[in-house]
């Protein structure tokens, strides 16, 4: 019943996407509703607000078939869509993309000021090395993650 579900949301995105304006397919962010739609399938059973999520969800793509989509429409699907991604954040422990990245190449970046000035006396040979600490560590933590089956993703990038 669920994966139908999905099929028919997923569907539905796709005939939003060919038959609003193209200046305004981007800002619905298509890619990113159907990765949510399939991870709050993949929660509904157990949680009540994934599956009332994903019926309100169904019901605002409903409303916004049409060809034309007023400002207020596109925004009103972006705050649904940042509502549905917080929940999947906070309850159910999932990351963007990149979250990990972000962090580790701060650190390494702080580290890479610190070793620069204090070891090497030249900031500019600090920097970098800092940096590819920070994208090792990223690649390091990624890879456990995944064996580990701990890799959940919200809005993940094709490579």
């Amino acid at each position: 019943m669920e994966s139908e579900r999905v099929k028919k949301l997923i569907t539905m995105l796709e005939e939003l996407r060919n038959t609003v304006d193209e200046h305004v397919a981007p800002k619905l962010e298509i890619d990113k509703c159907k990765r949510v739609v399939q991870r709050m399938s993949s929660f509904s059973d157990d949680c009540k607000d994934c599956y009332q999520y994903l019926v309100e969800f169904e019901e605002h793509l409903r409303q916004l078939s049409g060809e034309y989509l007023a400002e207020m429409d596109v925004k009103h699907h972006k705050q649904k869509l940042i509502n549905i991604s917080s929940h999947l954040q906070k309850q159910h422990k999932l990351v963007t993309s990149g979250y990990y990245l972000s962090i580790y190449m701060s650190i390494g970046t702080s580290l890479g000021v610190v070793f620069g000035l204090l070891i090497f006396d030249n900031i500019g040979l600090g920097l970098p090395l800092g940096i590819a600490m920070g994208v090792a560590n990223w690649g390091w933590i990624r890879c456990r993650c995944q064996e580990e089956g701990n890799g959940h993703v919200i809005h993940e990038h094709k490579d």
